[in-house]
C-alpha cells in the first residue's frame, strides 16, 4: 500500500477545452463569451492586464462544473472534471484491451524527460504496490473515468488495429448512443469497474494519448480533513460534445473561455479554488487555440513537479507560496506533520517588498491577486496576471 495515503487520496483531473467553431451550448450552461474570431496578442505583451478591453477573444473554450451544496469538499466550486483513482483503474484487465496497440512499460506515452523532483504520483513504481499499470496510464484512466461520470464526456478511441495512438491536435470523439451512454453512466458511477465493461461493450479503449501531463497540485495541510494529491492533464477537441451534469456530484456546467470564468468569479458568479484560477490564469496567455495544441503537444514530454501550497497569514490578509517564491520551504514536509504555514504582524505589502523571488497568489476579501516574477519550470506557461481588474474590488 502507498504509505502516503494515510496524508491523502490520490486523484486525477482534466483540463478540457475544445474549438468553439461550432457552438453548443446546453440549456443547463451559461456563456459570456460568443464565438467570435481569435484576436493575436502581441509578442510585446507584459505581464499583466490592466483591463479587459485588453484581453484578446478566446477561439475555445473549458469545461467547468459546479460541485454540489452537499458536497463534502469544496462545495458550490467549479471544477474541472475528476475525482479520486479507483482500484480498477489499475486493473490489470487494461493491459489486455491496450495489448493490440501497446504494452507496458509506459504505453506509447513516450518517456518523460524530466530527471528529478518528478511528482511521486506519476514516478511510483506501481509494481511493488501490485500493479503493472503505471501511474501515469492509470491516472490517465481515472480523470477519463471521472469525466464521463460527471459529464457525460467519453474520451475514448475505437478498439480497432488502424487506431492511431499519436494525438498531436485536437481530437474528434467517436459517436455513441447517448441513451446508451446515459444508461451506463450511474453504473459507472456506482462502481468504477463498470467503466472497464463499458469499454469492452462499445469496443473502444481510453484514448490516454490525447491527456498531456500538465501539473500536479497537492491540497495544503491546513486543509487536513480532506487532501488530495492530484495529477492534471490537459486535453484538446475540435468541438463541444453533448455535456451533462451528473445531478449528484455535479449539478451544473459551463464551456467559457478561460477569461470569462475569471472575469465571473470577479462579479461573484462563479466560485473556484486557487489551483483552478492559476491554471486558467495560465490558459489565457493562449487565446488560440492553435497555439495552445501545438503548446501542449510540445510540452507533453517536460514534466511537471508537485506543488504543495503554503499559507502566510498576514495582518490584512493571507498569501499563498508556490514553489519559487524566496519564503517558500526549502523542503516543506508534505505529511503536513510538521507546521508549514506561518503567521507575520506586517502587512501583505510589506511581506513582498521585503523579498525579490516572487511566486504567490493573495487573497482579501475572496479575491485572488497572483505575483510571479520568476519563470516557471519544465517549460510551462506563466499565468497571465490580472492584477488591477481584481484590485478594484479591493
Amino acid at each position: 500500500m502507498n504509505r502516503d495515503l494515510k496524508y491523502w487520496k490520490e486523484a486525477a483531473t482534466v483540463i478540457l477545452t475544445s474549438g468553439i467553431r461550432n457552438c453548443f451550448v446546453d440549456k443547463g450552461s451559461t456563456s459570456t463569451q460568443g464565438c467570435q474570431p481569435p484576436h493575436s496578442v502581441s509578442k510585446q505583451e507584459t505581464d499583466v492586464i490592466h483591463s479587459w478591453l485588453e484581453m484578446p477573444v478566446f477561439d475555445y473554450a473549458v469545461l467547468m462544473l459546479r460541485r454540489s451544496a452537499k458536497s463534502s469538499f469544496m462545495p458550490h466550486a467549479q471544477v474541472f472534471p475528476g475525482g479520486t483513482v479507483s482500484p480498477s483503474d489499475f486493473s490489470s484487465e487494461w493491459i489486455q484491451m491496450f495489448q493490440p496497440f501497446c504494452k507496458p512499460p509506459n504505453f506509447k506515452l513516450g518517456t518523460v524527460k524530466q530527471t528529478s523532483k518528478r511528482p511521486p504520483i506519476l514516478a511510483m513504481d506501481r509494481r511493488k504496490l501490485g500493479s503493472e499499470i503505471p501511474g501515469e496510464v492509470a491516472f490517465r484512466i481515472c480523470a477519463i473515468r471521472e469525466t464521463f461520470e460527471e459529464s457525460g464526456i467519453l474520451l475514448v478511441k475505437p478498439n480497432t488495429p488502424e487506431t492511431c495512438l499519436s494525438s498531436q491536435g485536437a481530437i474528434k470523439l467517436p459517436q455513441y448512443d447517448q441513451k446508451e451512454l446515459a444508461n451506463w453512466k450511474p453504473l459507472v458511477q456506482k462502481n468504477a469497474a463498470n467503466f472497464i465493461k463499458l469499454c469492452k461493450q462499445l469496443d473502444c479503449i481510453p484514448n490516454i494519448w490525447a491527456l498531456k501531463e500538465w501539473s500536479n497540485w497537492l491540497t495544503p495541510t491546513y486543509m487536513k480533513r480532506k487532501r488530495f494529491d492530484t495529477a492534471f492533464f490537459i486535453c484538446c477537441l475540435q468541438e463541444i460534445p453533448f455535456t451533462m451534469q451528473d445531478g449528484h456530484e455535479t449539478v451544473s456546467y459551463n464551456w467559457m473561455s478561460p477569461s470569462d470564468f475569471i472575469e465571473g468569479y470577479n462579479l461573484g458568479k462563479f466560485y473556484f479554488a486557487p489551483p483552478q484560477w492559476y491554471e486558467l490564469s495560465r490558459l489565457c496567455r493562449l487565446p488560440r487555440f492553435q497555439d495552445l495544441q501545438q503548446f501542449c503537444h510540445h510540452r507533453a514530454l517536460e514534466g511537471c513537479e508537485r506543488w504543495l501550497p503554503i499559507h502566510l497569514l498576514a495582518s490584512d490578509g493571507y498569501a499563498i507560496l508556490y514553489p519559487g517564491d524566496e519564503l517558500y520551504p526549502e523542503d516543506p514536509d508534505y505529511t503536513g506533520e510538521k507546521e508549514m504555514n506561518f503567521t507575520s504582524s506586517k502587512t501583505l505589502e510589506q511581506l513582498r517588498l521585503e523579498v525579490t523571488r516572487l511566486h504567490r497568489m493573495e487573497l482579501r476579501d475572496q479575491y485572488f491577486t497572483l505575483y510571479v516574477n520568476i519563470e516557471p519550470q519544465y517549460k510551462h506557461l506563466k499565468p497571465l496576471i490580472m492584477n488591477t481588474i481584481v484590485s478594484s474590488h479591493l
